[in-house]
């Protein structure tokens, strides 16, 4: 195939142009101009580049038809990496319009298939694993605009005859991860010898280890008789205690947790747990990193003394 992703120097994005360029695709990396994009530098050689933010996404269209992508892979997302954006009105302004813009260059271009990353907090509070057909009921303003593009983009799609994927990612987790995000945070301050600071720790959360996520997205894109909306998660729920305390353990460190330390925020998220079965069905993917051993893989890539700049 041949694949256009946005966001590409992202977390997610990194790790989904790795998985593509091992599968045998050629790739369109987008990336924001001027970036630092430290997670792409092994790879960089078997990628093509356009540059671009959702702020001046038209102005890659030209470079984007003469790519010619069977399928387009839209992360890129303004304030999606930091829960201190999650109420910004930016998250409208900013994210919208780039969006819309990206679907049309993308049928203009002959894209046969559009694959959108929403997010698990369009889904709101939840109990029991969550699934595709359940009302949603977002309690920020970047689970509606998530929402929002989600539902926007399906009908262009449909109105332009593109094959559409709706992902909503659980908490995803792994080596190259922004550092400002919790897991990542907990393991640098035990690396560092400092007390993390963290909640009470009782939400109960769906991890999910990268390289199992984005091998469920090829397998998405690979699929032609794969459309709608799916969760990506691992279907297992654990505690955010228990997470934080497998961490500790792993890096072998004394200190003691701060749970408590830090309050509960008005729109905490106690439970969000997703139901998977429509993804398996759709293209046989199933999880195959438990907890401990992404956990393992993440510690010591972090252990090793790797880091990642802020992409600017």
């Amino acid at each position: 195939m041949r694949c256009l992703v946005t966001g590409a120097s992202g977390f997610i994005g990194s790790w989904l142009v790795r998985q593509l360029v091992q599968e045998g695709h050629s790739v369109l990396a987008v990336v924001r101009p001027g970036g630092i994009h430290m997670r792409l530098s092994v790879i960089a050689s078997q990628l093509e580049f356009a540059y671009a933010d959702l702020a001046t996404i038209p102005a890659i269209a030209p470079g984007v038809k003469r790519f010619g992508p069977n399928v387009t892979f839209h992360l890129a997302w303004w304030g999606g990496n930091s829960s201190k954006f999650v109420n910004s009105p930016e998250q409208v302004y900013t994210n919208a319009p780039g969006t819309l813009e990206l679907v049309r260059i993308a049928h203009e271009a002959g894209s046969e298939g559009f694959i959108f990353f929403g997010s698990a907090m369009e889904y709101g509070i939840y109990r029991v694993p969550v699934r595709e057909t359940d009302p949603v009921s977002p309690r920020t303003l970047y689970g509606h605009s998530k929402n929002a593009m989600m539902l926007l983009t399906q009908a262009l799609s449909a109105q332009w005859g593109m094959r559409f994927c709706g992902i909503r990612p659980f908490w995803t987790y792994g080596p190259m991860d922004d550092e400002m995000r919790m897991i990542p945070y907990v393991i640098r301050q035990f690396l560092d010898g400092k007390r993390p600071k963290v909640t009470a720790g009782e939400q109960l959360w769906d991890f999910l280890y990268v390289e199992d996520a984005v091998k469920a997205l090829t397998g998405l894109a690979a699929n032609s008789d794969a459309a709608g909306i799916f969760n990506l998660g691992s279907g297992n729920a654990r505690p955010l205690k228990e997470v934080i305390s497998l961490i500790r353990d792993m890096i072998g460190s004394d200190l003691e947790i701060g749970f408590g330390e830090i309050p509960y925020s008005t729109n905490q998220v106690m439970h969000l747990e997703a139901d998977i079965s429509r993804l398996r069905s759709a293209t046989g993917w199933r999880p195959e990193t438990s907890l401990e051993d992404g956990l393992r893989r993440t510690v010591e890539w972090y252990r090793s003394g790797n880091i990642i700049v802020a992409n600017h």
